[in-house]
């Protein structure tokens, strides 16, 4: 998986089931709100966008 600009570091999630992933975008969506800086909110999206691709490139997404 290449995420160029969009993740500082390159993390394979082709391990990760559908359930684990739903279970981390959730996580993910209940901690938005607790964000204290913009820079925090876009940096969570980015890893929400991440988690978001993988179910999609995987063809779990539906």
């Amino acid at each position: 998986m290449t995420l160029d600009k969009l993740w500082p570091f390159e993390v394979d999630l082709s391990s990760l089931d559908t359930g684990s992933i739903t279970n981390i975008l959730t996580d993910i969506e209940q901690h938005l709100p607790l964000m204290e800086t913009e820079d925090d909110v876009s940096e969570l999206l980015k890893v929400k966008e991440l988690f978001e691709k993988e179910l999609m490139v995987a063809h779990r997404l539906h």
